[in-house]
């Protein structure tokens, strides 16, 4: 009977060992990969929804799109200065009027009155005075006759003086008598100096209170044209020529003071008004020019004014035409322009999208080289136009970009992009 023998048990060679220890590690890493994917916060999309655009080194031409409203150049408000019911319309909304045209007719009984009483007051104190200016110049004849009379008598005792002196020295006429004549004399003199005295007190009172009065009918003539104007004020005129393109009025109808009653807009010179976004509150200045093509003609504009106020998001600016006006143009009409903010410059360029309104352009979608995903990336950009932004930090030229609209996945890290 043949013995069993025992098998021993080959080993697994060396090469099987490194085929399993491959398998393991392809395994872990297939692994470790699903759940780092699992892990990234990813959106799927299919590359046709996507607009995906190269980052490229180019011009950036510093200029904006801005959108305008044709306005004239000066316009003026006519506004009621004094309250009343409308009694006539003299002309139509639209037409065109000249300066000092007669528009239309307020009426106001108790502005009426009122005027009239001021008037009457005003009247009265200019006669009262006129009466103290006359009285100024009745007192100076009467101090001047009184000078007058004085120096005459002054002379008269003079002569009699000398002819006194040699009849006393005849013994023709007694020393009382000669003595009363210079007495006389003596005292006339002080009167003249009195009345000299006071005539210098009275001139310098009168061109005192003359100065005054001056100064006080000035102002009544001034307040009694106040009064006046304010009752011819209910006749409204046209303050300049040009267009009556607004007046809102009906017969009847009562106006407020100060209430808006129409606009005439001078029709032969424009502006436009546009509005721009504050993100370029800083870098907008009077004197730039923009340009916009009409009827296959291109035009430029000047900055004029900007202002300030920032209402909802963007702020308003003044353009003047810059050379050629064209001639086919109308009042509101709305003009596409290029504001030119500054000359070209070289720089990296990515093309804008709707991305810019998801991130502000502080980040992007950047697609790897086989075109299967998209990883996030922060970046850092400047200065855009309405084609491009200016890329200063975190992408490279030839890099591809999803630059359609993040609303869907603003809040993932990864896009994965389906064929």
């Amino acid at each position: 009977m043949a013995m069993d023998r025992v098998i021993e048990r080959q080993k697994m060679p060396a090469w099987k060992w490194g085929l399993v220890g491959a398998v393991l590690l392809i395994g872990c890493w297939f692994a470790y990969r699903m759940l780092i994917d699992a892990s990234i916060r990813t959106y799927r999309v299919s590359i046709d929804q996507l607009v995906i655009s190269e980052v490229e080194f180019g011009d950036f031409e510093d200029a904006v799109p801005i959108r305008g409203s044709v306005q004239p150049l000066n316009s003026v408000f006519l506004d009621a200065v004094n309250g009343g019911a409308v009694e006539e319309v003299f002309v139509e909304e639209g037409s065109f009027v000249e300066a000092g045209q007669p528009l239309l007719q307020l009426s106001n009984t108790n502005l009426r009155l009122s005027a009239a009483q001021n008037d009457t007051n005003i009247t009265e104190q200019l006669n009262l005075l006129n009466n103290i200016t006359d009285g100024f110049e009745t007192t100076k004849l009467s101090t001047e006759r009184q000078i007058i009379d004085t120096e005459y008598r002054l002379i008269v005792l003079e002569r009699q003086k000398a002819r006194h002196e040699q009849l006393v020295e005849d013994g023709l006429v007694s020393i009382e008598q000669y003595d009363a004549i210079v007495d006389e004399l003596a005292y006339q003199s002080k009167v003249l100096a009195n009345h000299q005295a006071r005539q210098r007190l009275e001139n310098r009172i009168r061109e005192t209170r003359l100065v005054q009065i001056e100064t006080q009918v000035e102002k009544l003539e001034e307040n009694l044209l106040v009064s006046q104007s304010s009752f011819e004020s209910l006749l409204v005129r046209a303050p300049i020529a040009g267009q009556l393109t607004s007046l809102p009025v009906e017969i009847g109808e009562s106006k407020q003071a100060g209430q808006r009653l129409g606009q005439i807009d001078v029709i032969d010179q424009f502006k436009v008004v546009a509005q721009i976004d504050e993100f370029y509150v800083s870098r907008v200045f009077a004197g730039q020019t923009s340009s916009f093509t009409l009827a296959g003609a291109e035009y430029t504009t000047r900055l004029l004014k900007v202002y300030p106020e920032i209402t909802e998001g963007t702020f308003e600016v003044d353009l003047v035409f810059d050379g050629l006006t064209p001639s086919d143009i109308r009042r509101g009409q709305s003009l596409q322009m290029e504001l030119t903010l500054g000359n070209p410059v070289e720089s990296l360029l990515l093309p804008i999208g709707g991305f810019v309104q998801d991130t502000g352009g502080n980040w992007v979608f950047v697609v790897d080289a086989q075109g299967s995903y998209a990883i996030r990336r922060d970046i850092r950009v400047g200065r855009r136009n309405n084609r491009y932004i200016e890329v200063i930090d975190g992408l490279q030229q030839g890099d591809r970009v999803i630059t359609s609209s993040y609303r869907q996945m603003d809040d993932m890290e990864r896009v994965q992009l389906a064929q």
